[in-house]
């Protein structure tokens, strides 16, 4: 994160992610966003990645560039980057319970909810990397 004025800061944009079936988590930068300083200030990473799919729509589109804040929780109910077996990544939105963890698609015509239980989120594992934090589409 490099701070560009008062108001906002460069976050790398680090490869892709899945919004459908998930993809071998990618690393590379591959470009650059800028965004509203008010998240450089409470001391967390951010990063990009750039959708690609059709599960999360129509609320993430395919071609959208996520901020995801570096995380390893998130709330039931909200969209986080999940890593699945250390190499698969994919976004979705997040329930989990005693059980195990549910992860769900707003476009379930593409994506139906998959569930990954206790015992498999240990020993795949099923690891939540970061909070989807804001969307951007460009025309």
């Amino acid at each position: 994160m490099v701070p560009i004025d008062a108001r906002t800061f460069r976050v790398p944009i680090v490869g892709r992610v899945a919004a459908g079936r998930p993809i071998v988590a990618d690393e590379e930068i591959i470009g650059y966003e800028y965004i509203d300083n008010k998240y450089s200030k409470d001391g967390h990473e951010y990063f990009g990645l750039r959708i690609v799919g059709k599960s999360m729509e129509p609320t993430i589109m395919d071609g959208d560039i996520v901020i995801v804040r570096r995380q390893n929780y998130v709330e039931n109910g909200e969209i986080a980057i999940v890593l699945i077996d250390g190499e698969e990544a994919t976004a979705k939105e997040v329930k989990e319970s005693a059980d195990g963890i549910t992860l769900i698609g707003h476009n379930t015509a593409v994506y139906t909810p998959h569930f990954y239980s206790a015992q498999e989120v240990k020993n795949l594992p099923v690891q939540i990397i970061g909070r989807v934090v804001q969307s951007i589409r460009k025309f």
